[in-house]
């Protein structure tokens, strides 16, 4: 092969190889071939601005290199995200967010918590599901720390009722927790007394079930002392 051969098949995969380069760093993922699971706070839209915000984040080879070598990207009320590259052109994202059980206002912000008491995020925002939950004595709150009560069970107490809740798709306003945590709910212009922590689940499966005759009342609903066949209950009127 003369020297002159040489050098045009020199150039010519020079020059294949600058277009493949040119090429790959044009690549860019869709909005379409991006897959979000996992996420109930935010849209998938909502999703793809936090961890998609530049150009570059869509292409495959700088995104590989991100999810490798890189911290991912704070997102509030996201504890993290996995991100998996299915192919140059689509990419999968799973998405924990953060366990909040409830939230108490503090100096004019929400500070969420979870289970366990502590705080994991604090924002003017209200979560659509996440009541407030009033009675709780405190007089400071640190984010990333538990909310200093003196009585920690009334964290398990706020995690029973939420999850009760839950189970019967119930929104409630507040919830108030008394000192002896004896426990409150409000919803509209209905005061429900469910009284200590034992037998929750089937007070809140009570309250379910009177639901549809509580609609448009005014008043307070006593089932502290649970009833299997929902009988003595007392309801009063407000005026």
């Amino acid at each position: 092969m003369s020297k002159k051969s040489k050098i045009v098949i020199f150039i010519s995969v020079t020059l294949m190889l600058i277009l493949v380069i040119l090429v790959l760093a044009v690549q860019r993922i869709d909005d379409k071939d991006i897959f979000i699971e996992g996420n109930k706070k935010y849209t998938k839209e909502e999703m793809i601005q936090y961890i998609f915000d530049s150009k570059w984040d869509r292409n495959p080879f700088v995104l590989f290199y991100n999810t490798k070598f890189k911290e991912i990207k704070e997102i509030p009320f996201v504890d993290t995200y996995e991100v998996e590259i299915l192919s140059l052109d689509s990419v999968k994202v799973t998405v924990y967010e953060k366990k909040m059980i409830g939230y108490v206002t503090y100096m004019g912000t929400n500070m969420y918590f979870d289970k366990d008491g502590m705080v994991v995020e604090n924002s003017v925002e209200v979560i659509e599901g996440i009541p407030p939950v009033t009675g709780l004595e405190f007089d400071r709150i640190v984010l990333n720390e538990k909310i200093p009560v003196e009585d920690e069970e009334v964290f398990d107490v706020v995690l029973d009722i939420t999850q009760a809740l839950d189970k019967y798709e119930i929104i409630v306003d507040k919830i108030y927790i008394s000192e002896d945590n004896e426990v409150t709910l409000f919803k509209e212009n209905i005061e429900v007394m469910l009284g200590k922590n034992k037998d929750i689940n089937d007070k809140v499966r009570s309250l379910n079930d009177m639901m549809p005759k509580l609609e448009g009342l005014n008043g307070t609903l006593d089932i502290r002392e649970y009833n299997e066949n929902n009988t003595g209950y007392t309801f009063k009127k407000k005026n």
